[in-house]
């Protein structure tokens, strides 16, 4: 066989087999048979990577990359060092893919020589239940010049766009193909030191120095919402792991000196983080502190001077009134009842 045409990296920590299997299987059983899969174990056990070379012995498709634990960040990055495909796309490995997915990419960039990244559409599947995602109206669109700004404001905040998808945004690495070339000699790698939201930092920097950004509405992929992925589980302290990714999203506005759009829509993002941080830890059913002692903490949180600027500047007006009110709450450090409206949402 030929070389690779596309080549798909999936970082493995610990996953549930059958979701590895289904991966796996959904990739091996592509359309398009000149495709390398790289998988990168992440510091994972030795009975996963044992697993993962069961299925290398089974087809020379497929490459089992061990690294120390570092984070899908690095595995990533040391997938594109290993890539020979002249595509690349990045698959979760809890979710999987359609027969067609690398042939659609291939054929797409083969047919838009001009253009160095494609995105699909996507489903997202939780338990039983499938719904549909697409990143932006209409069956296809080319972002470029001005407009990609379009696809940058989405990926920091998604209300912050003209166009609101109904869950997960353009900034998802999943989905999307780029030209392995293009990537390499750009210098475009994940950011190590962030655990989360790498995928928005890259491809707002993959967006801004692309040419041009293609979008089509086929639903290729399958994204599994977990309730025990990482985003989901009880971490202490986690705020200073998110305020990692607002500060590399604060670095980028500021290098590529955008506008006040930008601005406004990092204040919001200051705050998604601060909630997504409060329901991971203090309002986090597993966290084993006393009601006293987190309700000290969170307020001792959402009390810092900085918060006071985020909430007076971020653009209210395209959110639900539910969130508006939450929001509320926690601007004016109502802690008792922020506790409340959490227990009855949850």
């Amino acid at each position: 066989m030929l070389g690779p045409k596309v080549s798909v990296v999936i970082p493995v920590y610990r996953v549930k087999k059958e979701y590895f299997d289904n991966c796996i299987l959904s990739l091996l059983h592509q359309t398009m048979q000149e495709i390398e899969i790289i998988i990168v174990c992440d510091g994972a056990k030795a009975e996963y990577v044992d697993y993962c070379r069961e299925y290398q012995k089974k087809d020379d498709r497929i490459m089992v990359l061990e690294q120390q634990n570092s984070g899908a960040a690095v595995a990533r990055n040391n997938g594109i060092a290993h890539a020979g495909g002249k595509y690349i796309t990045f698959v979760d490995v809890d979710d999987w893919v359609e027969p067609e997915y690398c042939q659609f990419f291939y054929d797409t960039f083969e047919a838009n020589e001009d253009v160095q990244i494609i995105s699909s559409a996507a489903f997202l599947n939780r338990s039983e239940k499938e719904v549909k995602n697409p990143f932006w109206p209409g069956k296809r669109h080319i972002f470029e010049g001005k407009e990609k700004e379009q696809v940058e404001l989405q990926a920091i905040y998604k209300e912050a766009a003209e166009f609101v998808p109904p869950f997960a945004t353009f900034g998802t690495t999943w989905a999307k193909a780029y030209r392995l070339e293009w990537l390499k000699q750009e210098n475009l790698r994940y950011e190590p030191e962030l655990r989360r939201g790498q995928d928005t930092v890259f491809n707002l920097y993959a967006f801004e120095r692309a040419e041009k950004i293609l979008y089509v509405e086929q639903y290729l992929y399958h994204y599994r919402t977990n309730e025990d992925s990482t985003v989901n589980k009880y971490t202490d302290n986690v705020i200073e792991i998110l305020d990692r990714i607002a500060r590399h999203i604060y670095g980028y506005i500021t290098e590529y000196h955008k506008d006040e759009r930008f601005y406004k829509a990092y204040y919001n993002k200051k705050i998604q983080l601060l909630v997504q941080s409060m329901n991971c830890d203090y309002l986090h059913k597993n966290n084993p502190k006393s009601y006293s002692a987190k309700r000290k903490e969170l307020k001792a949180v959402i009390s810092k001077r900085e918060y006071k600027k985020f909430f007076k500047n971020a653009d209210k007006s395209k959110l639900p009134i539910t969130r508006r009110i939450y929001w509320m709450l926690i601007r004016y450090r109502v802690v008792d009842l922020i506790f409340l409206a959490n227990k009855i949402y949850s």
